[in-house]
This record gives C-alpha cells, structure tokens and sequence, in this order.
C-alpha cells in the first residue's frame, strides 16, 4: 500500500469513530446510559434498548439574570432518532417530570417517530413536534437538571436528568415557551437592594369641611 493510500485509510477509519458516540448505547434500556454535558450549554445524549435515540436533550431556561418562576411553562428541545430493527415506527405519546404539575400538551396526542428518521423536538420546529411542559413547581434560573420521563408507545419509558440551559449562545434563537398570566419570567434582584413599588399609590379622601358649632356657650356672630 502506498503511502497515500494509507493516510486515506486511516482518515476514513478516524471518521468512522468519531460518528460511533452518536449511535452508540443503543443497551441501556429502562435505566439509560447518558452523557452527562461538559457545560451548562449542552444537552445530553441518551438511548433505548428498543433503538430510539435522543439527542441533544435539554430544557430552555431563562436568560442570565433572569429566573422562571412557580406556574411557568419552558419548551423540551431533543432530536430523536428511530434506529429500532426491522423499520418499525414508534411514537412520543407523554413527557413529564415530577417538578411540572402539567405533562406535556402533544399535538394529536403524540408524535410520530418513522422508522430511520430524525425528527426534531421543540417550539421552534414545527408546531406538531412542540415539547413544553406548564405549572412549573419552582424556580428555575439556568444550569439545574430536572427529571423527564419520555414515554414511547413501543419503546416504553425513558427516564433522564435533563440540563436547563440559560437563553443565551449558543440557544439564544431558540424559541421560548409562550409566558403564562400567573408566572412571567422575573429579573432576579439583588439582596439589600432597594425595591421600587409597582402598585398605584391610593388617592387620598377629601377632607369634609368642618360644621357649625352647635354649642350654647360659643359667642354668636356679630349681627350684620
């Protein structure tokens, strides 16, 4: 073998490994196999023993110096992969997570994942593939981990600690969950910094004019 042929054998066998981590741990079943993100900014990757891959999973926090509060809703962002033997379809019927007091609204009562297709997850995809979960239980402000179960009508459920990442780069186009009435995104304050109302100050009553005196003993007014 030439010199030439040998460096284009070993560019290719390179690049062959370098694509296994993202079809790999197809053997972790019910309690997966997950890779835990090198920084706030990534999502983690996870997979079935059936052949359903996750990818890039993670939950779209609020921006840096903001927080979401009780009762808020936050957008799910994956792709998922249908790597099951045979081609057969399977589908994302539920996602849910003990710190949200709602599931998940799936349009049509789930999501279609064909056999050998990437289908992507999130608000900023189509509206039929939206992710997002609503009654937030507590405050999020980016970099915490938060439990998702996703349950696949074949595959059955996959449990996985899910990333928030704050809205900021690389994820600052990614599109946020519509705010709710009862719980908007807040700035975060600082402790012992003064607070500025924001209530309407309440008009004072007008003064009642004085009556006349009805006392005996006052002088009476000098006779015009």
């Amino acid at each position: 073998m030439s010199r030439n042929n040998r460096r284009v054998a070993t560019l290719a066998i390179a690049g062959v490994l370098t694509l296994v981590p993202a079809v790999s741990g197809c053997g972790a079943g019910h309690n997966p196999e997950t890779s835990s993100p090198e920084r706030l900014t990534e999502g983690v990757n996870v997979s079935t023993d059936s052949g359903i891959s996750v990818r890039n999973l993670f939950i779209l926090g609020p921006a840096p110096g903001q927080r979401l509060t009780p009762g808020a809703s936050v957008p799910v962002y994956a792709a998922v992969i249908n790597d099951i033997p045979g081609g057969e379809p399977d589908r994302l019927v539920a996602v849910g997570s003990p710190d949200f007091q709602q599931p998940a609204q799936l349009t049509g009562g789930g999501i279609d994942l064909p056999a050998q297709q990437i289908v992507q997850l999130g608000a900023q995809s189509r509206p039929t593939t939206a992710v997002i979960l609503g009654g937030l239980g507590k405050v999020l402000l980016g970099g915490e981990s938060v439990q998702l179960t996703l349950r696949f009508q074949r595959s059955g459920d996959l449990n996985v600690l899910a990333p928030v990442v704050p809205h900021a780069e690389p994820y600052a186009t990614y599109a946020p969950a519509p705010p709710t009435p009862s719980a908007i995104t807040t700035p975060t304050t600082t402790p012992g910094a003064p607070q500025t109302s924001t209530e309407p100050s309440t008009p004072a009553e007008p003064s009642t004019p004085a009556e006349p005196s009805t006392d005996p003993s006052a002088p009476a007014s000098p006779a015009e």
